[in-house]
């Protein structure tokens, strides 16, 4: 029998009871029991500049819980045989170069394209808060000329796939993708304060303001500064993401045979069609998170407890946001099964780096803890009875096994390779790195420089430019970092005349030097 679910107020507003105050932002949280809305709550602030609380009808942005959405749109018009899901992008989107003609309008959908990344690409050359033209990334992905990986092979979560996506329900319906939306998915649900608002900049009536954290303990607006549409752009209230958990329980938009294929895992880590079906806590779910400049989202469906979970920041951290929503979980679930346990071990320490596939991470210890850096991100990890280390927090099945001290084994999406300890070589040749070097695909410059201060690479493209400190962490082997707004973080292969960039969702970008 499943493990039966209730809501208790009181222990709920315990849990938002550290967060309800008027000097920072906050949360906004929903939660519902049968399709029946039980709890709604805001605590904190909607902006540090005005007196206004935030509440569950106010609205914020849920960043990529608007994917599914934006497969719901292309799936209708799969409904009426305007397009299938084996097609290519290609054949509604002419101007995309002959990479994009192996690729599936499903591998879009489903992270498994293996395409550039233009959203990845603009962050790492301008940072974020850098306007674009409404066509910026459409004109940046049809003047790439190579992938990250060829199709079906890999899994990597890609924006650019759902610029592509928005593009061919605006191409096919002769609508914008927003009046698409609105006029097929929001308005017929009731969602009635729910949109695709692409720019941060234009003022909407009843919004909060996006907050980033500053070093000195202060705020700064968060704005992401390019326009965005299916990969991330919807803003929506808790009351209304509420009433689409509801509607998913008997769909009306979209056919049962759409919604089965968006909820049919095609990854070792239960990613479907724009949603995961997954173990949250060892139960059955189907959910998306969503991160912005300054707030973050979880929309989460515990099936077999018929318990639907919605929280919004426009401020808090990812990782602070996943353990509110695990413990408002645990609250209203008591019998629930342990959380993952941390088996004692020491931590391991270490940069391990793949010649293979250019993949690269950090292993470090906070007292006894593991942690695990994956780019800029420092994560808590734990540890199974087998030594293995992971993150619950991950979009990932991601599993790092050390074998000895020189090397670790990496498992994910059903794949594994083998990464070696890399060292700083005790006098790196700077005079080597330097010069102007060009990706001239993507439309970027990166010049090098270094004195007796260190070494620094300027990355600069249409519309900015980004520094980052360079760092070296093995044979040709440098780490490029960037603090701001939004921490950034690469890594740089060198060669004779080139060297190849790799974040987080970009693998060996090209750059060559400049003569």
């Amino acid at each position: 029998m499943p493990l039966k679910a209730h809501v208790d107020p009181a222990a709920l507003d315990a849990l938002l009871a550290p967060y309800d105050t008027t000097s920072a932002p906050g949360y906004a949280v929903g939660v519902a029991l049968d399709g029946r809305p039980l709890y709604r709550r805001g605590v904190g602030m909607a902006s540090i500049e005005l007196p206004v609380s935030l509440s569950p009808s106010m609205r914020m942005r849920i960043g990529s819980t608007s994917k599914h959405f934006t497969v719901l749109a292309v799936m209708l018009l799969v409904e009426e045989q305007r397009l299938s899901l084996d097609d290519s992008p290609r054949q509604y989107i002419a101007e995309l170069p002959a990479w994009a003609d192996s690729m599936t309008v499903r591998q879009l959908m489903a992270h498994t394209s293996g395409m550039r990344d233009s959203l990845d690409l603009l962050l790492h050359a301008a940072g974020p808060g850098k306007p674009t033209p409404d066509d910026f990334h459409l004109r940046m992905l049809s003047a790439i000329d190579s992938v990250n990986f060829a199709p079906g092979v890999s899994w990597n979560y890609n924006n650019g796939g759902y610029v592509l996506l928005s593009e061919i329900v605006a191409r096919l319906s002769g609508q914008s993708f927003a009046a698409f939306l609105k006029e097929r998915i929001f308005d017929p649900v009731g969602m009635i304060d729910t949109l695709v608002r692409p720019l941060d900049t234009d003022l909407l009536p009843n919004s909060a303001t996006l907050h980033v954290p500053t070093p000195a303990g202060g705020w700064v607006r968060g704005v992401f500064g390019s326009p965005i549409g299916g990969e991330g752009g919807i803003v929506s209230t808790v009351d209304d993401m509420l009433r689409w958990l509801r509607h998913m329980d008997a769909p009306t938009i979209g056919s049962a045979g759409s919604w089965a294929e968006m909820r049919t895992p095609l990854t070792s880590h239960g990613y479907g069609l724009g949603l995961f079906m997954n173990k949250r806590r060892g139960l059955d779910s189907v959910h998306h998170a969503g991160a912005v400049v300054g707030g973050s989202s979880q929309m989460i469906k515990l099936v077999d407890q018929r318990l639907d979970i919605v929280a919004m920041t426009n401020g808090r951290g990812g990782l602070e946001l996943y353990n509110l929503v695990d413990a408002i979980i645990a609250a209203c679930i008591p019998d629930l099964p342990a959380a993952d346990q941390d088996v004692p071990r020491p931590p391991v320490t270490g940069i391990f780096h793949s010649t293979g596939s250019g993949r690269a991470l950090e292993l470090l210890a906070d007292g006894d803890a593991q942690i695990l850096r994956l780019g800029a991100m420092k994560l808590p990890a734990v540890r199974d009875r087998d030594g293995a280390i992971s993150v619950a927090f991950l979009p990932s099945d991601l599993q790092v096994r050390p074998i000895d001290d020189e090397t670790v084994i990496v498992r994910e999406f059903g794949e594994s390779e083998r990464l070696s300890r890399v060292y700083p070589p005790a006098d790196p040749n700077l005079r080597a790195i330097s010069g102007r070097y060009q990706s001239r695909a993507a439309g970027l410059e990166a010049r090098i420089d270094a004195d007796e201060d260190g070494a620094r690479m300027r990355v600069t493209g249409e519309f900015g430019s980004l520094v980052y400190a360079l760092a070296p962490i093995g044979h040709d082997l440098w780490e490029a970092t960037a603090t701001g707004m939004l921490p950034l973080a690469a890594t740089l292969e060198f060669g004779a005349e080139s060297f190849r960039f790799t974040s987080g969702r970009t693998v060996r970008l090209p750059f060559d030097r400049m003569r």
